[in-house]
């Protein structure tokens, strides 16, 4: 009879395989991408809406500007020789614009032009959302030593406002009376 002890069992091979690589994303990585670029999309977002509305207000300001420098042309630009005293010069700036004088003189919005006259054409959309205002009143601007004198003239003040009563920009110029019709006075 054999020996049963010394005989062994024959062994059986386990064959491991090497895992595959993975193809594919897992649903956890997927969502994580999604909200990643849920994020990056909604920063970009609200950069861009923040820089058009700095560009609106950029646009606004200067157009302010540019109407206000536009309406102070119109009002000092004159020819002092179209006056016959300096007492005329004067009252063409400070009289009420009711009585052809600058003073009190108001372009609503919508009715911003390119002169004084009601024939002249309006200025472009940019330009009609907001109101102009004129002011002028004498002034006698101090000169400090060692000139030490007084020069006569009219402070005038144009200001630019919005819809909602904001001053965008405000002009104040002093204009000397011109020494032709200074001469003249008594």
């Amino acid at each position: 009879m054999p020996n049963l002890s010394s005989t062994t069992a024959p062994s059986v091979q386990v064959a491991t395989q090497s895992p595959r690589p993975r193809r594919g994303l897992t649903l956890l990585e997927s969502l994580l991408a999604i909200v990643v670029l849920v994020v990056v999309v909604t920063a970009v977002m609200s950069a861009m809406s923040a820089g058009r509305a700095q560009s609106e207000e950029a646009r606004r300001s200067i157009s302010a500007a540019l109407a206000s420098e536009m309406l102070m042309s119109r009002v000092t630009g004159i020819d002092a020789e179209s006056f016959s005293s300096e007492d005329a010069w004067f009252r063409h700036f400070t009289d009420p614009a009711s009585s052809g004088g600058w003073d009190g003189h108001n372009e609503g919005s919508g009715e911003i032009r390119a002169g004084r006259e009601i024939a002249l054409p309006l200025l472009p959309l940019g330009y009609q959302g907001i109101e102009l205002r004129v002011s002028a009143e004498r002034h006698m601007q101090m000169i400090p030593p060692p000139l030490r004198t007084a020069i006569a003239g009219v402070e005038i003040t144009v200001e630019a406002v919005n819809s909602e009563q904001q001053t965008l920009t405000k002009l104040v110029r002093f204009v000397p009376v011109p020494r032709t019709l200074a001469e003249v006075a008594p």
